[in-house]
């Protein structure tokens, strides 16, 4: 029984969280839709485990989505929900109501006979029941509300489990049929305006190469160009195209590269463009326009004078229209609407106008389409047009080119072979013997100096070797005198060193010779 209560509980809690899904966008206020987004995680994010949990967790869920509705947040969803304790959830909010208050409209049904509700005296209860079904891809939702007024169970669901389950499963198997792959390609489709876009950068990218290529920018300037070329020329190098363009220099390598980048973002433009031409055709032959799509360019939009449904509106019907009508529906249906019919004349001659308005301005937009579709044919092919006539142009300027070097043979042939080209080609081959012979003797003259140069060179080195001897000679002479002047010099200092031994053994006999006399005195 816990296992089915908990089970319960925790079908309540996804019920409950499928509410926040878009109405979290109705806070205008920044700090609440955070306050929002961290209480949504708290409940969401949090492990809950038994029941009092999981209806604790519910029961702060369920307020929260009151409160989301409202578009503002009060009670403990003002706190910060990490200071918040959720265990609490019946003291903070109250136990359940015993009893709901009755609406208004229930008193109306109350006033009611029982004959017309099929009842009898049955007590009336007022209990709603509300099974719904959502659509894949945000298309919508299956829904059923009932309000039952007896004691006993509804009739209306058919005596058995999973009766109302089988019959949505047969109604949404009709109404949304099972997409093909190509459709299911064709809804995964980019928005065109993103499409816009990236055709717009390839062409900003194209023009920034151009403009490199004639110089108006350089390259420090072209900073989104410089990180693709650094990307194409990794992936030349990694698929060994590289090496042509390695060996060129740094200058002439940039152009070949600027080149190269140019010519693949180019046709991954074209190629961009026509895959998605090809799509919208695709998608106009196999999806069909859809119900919900009311947008109109101001160009498309088409407006009828209001005269135009006065008569329509101040028509009564024909007999045999009323006799069609009165054939085919109940009198009390027939009454109603020809009621609704003079009571709604104007709001059905409104519509009926913006119906019509509407009809036209899709019929417009659809034939401009095409004739902007048949004027892009129209400029390609103008365009083609203008390079095969430039093409013949060429071709033009070629052909009289060859016509005139033509007539000019032609004129040579009947001169006796003879043009100015041979002259002109006579008078440069006398000049080229002429240079000729001039140089030959130069050439001459060069070797006979080259002859008296080569003698000079003997002579000079015959005089050289001689004269290397003779300084050899006189150095070795040199060498002997300067032996015999130091042998001298010492000879010298010996003489003069005996000349001072005489002196002085001279100077002491006679100063003995002296005192002997002085003695004998």
């Amino acid at each position: 029984m816990s296992k089915e209560i908990e089970d319960k509980l925790d079908e309540d809690f996804l019920f409950y969280l499928g509410f926040t899904t878009g109405l979290v966008n109705k806070f205008s206020d920044g700090d609440e839709f955070k306050q929002c987004q961290a209480w949504l995680q708290k409940l969401v994010g949090q492990r809950h485990v038994g029941t009092e949990q999981k209806r604790n967790r519910n029961i702060y869920l369920s307020q929260l989505v009151l409160c989301v509705e409202e578009g503002k947040l009060t009670g403990p969803f003002l706190q910060h929900p990490n200071e918040v304790d959720i265990s609490n959830a019946l003291e903070v909010f109250g136990p359940p109501a015993t009893e709901v208050a009755e609406p208004e409209w229930l008193n109306e049904i109350k006033r009611v006979h029982p004959s017309v509700l099929g009842q009898g005296d049955r007590r009336d209860d007022g209990r709603t029941y509300l099974a719904t079904r959502t659509m894949p891809d945000g298309q919508g939702a299956f829904a059923y509300l009932a309000v039952t007024l007896a004691d006993d169970e509804p009739r209306w669901l058919g005596g058995g489990e999973g009766v109302l389950d089988a019959m949505f499963e047969q109604k949404f198997a009709e109404k949304c049929p099972p997409r093909s792959n190509l459709e299911a390609a064709l809804a995964r489709r980019k928005d065109p305006e993103e499409i816009k876009r990236v055709i717009a950068f390839y062409e900003g990218i194209i023009r920034n190469i151009s403009d490199e290529l004639d110089g108006v920018v350089t390259t420090c300037e072209n900073k989104a160009v410089n990180h693709m070329i650094e990307q194409l020329k990794e992936n030349l190098i990694n698929t060994g195209q590289f090496g042509c363009i390695e060996s060129l220099p740094e200058k002439q390598q940039r152009i070949e590269l600027l080149l190269k980048l140019h010519e693949r973002v180019h046709a991954r433009k074209q190629m961009v463009v026509k895959r998605e031409d090809a799509l919208d055709d695709l998608e106009r032959s196999l999806l069909p326009q859809s119900f919900f799509n009311f947008s109109m360019s101001a160009e498309d939009q088409v407006s009828f004078p209001a005269a135009m449904w006065q008569a329509a509106i101040n028509k009564d019907p024909t007999k045999k229209h009323m006799t069609q009508l009165q054939q085919y529906y109940p009198a009390k249906l027939v009454d109603r609407f020809v009621q609704l019919l003079s009571d709604e004349k104007e709001e059905i001659a409104v519509r009926m106008q913006q119906r019509h308005e509407s009809i036209v301005s899709q019929m417009k937009r659809e034939l401009r389409k095409e004739a902007e579709k048949g004027q892009k044919w129209v400029d390609e092919a103008k365009e083609a047009c203008d390079q095969f006539y430039s093409i013949l142009l060429d071709v033009r300027a070629q052909r009289e080119k060859r016509d005139k070097a033509l007539e000019e043979i032609e004129k040579n042939r009947k001169r006796g072979g003879v043009t100015e080209k041979t002259e002109i080609y006579e008078q440069m081959r006398k000049a080229l013997l002429e240079t000729q012979r001039s140089v030959e003797d130069e050439a001459e003259f060069g070797r006979q100096l080259a002859a008296e140069i080569n003698v000079v060179n003997a002579q000079t080195e015959q005089i050289q070797q001689i004269t290397n001897e003779s300084i050899m000679k006189v150095e070795e002479a040199n060498m002997n005198l300067m032996r015999n002047i130091k042998k001298l010099r010492g000879a010298i200092k010996q003489y003069e060193a005996r000349i001072q031994t005489i002196q002085r053994t001279t100077q002491m006999v006679l100063q003995g010779k002296g005192q002997k006399l002085l003695l004998i005195d």
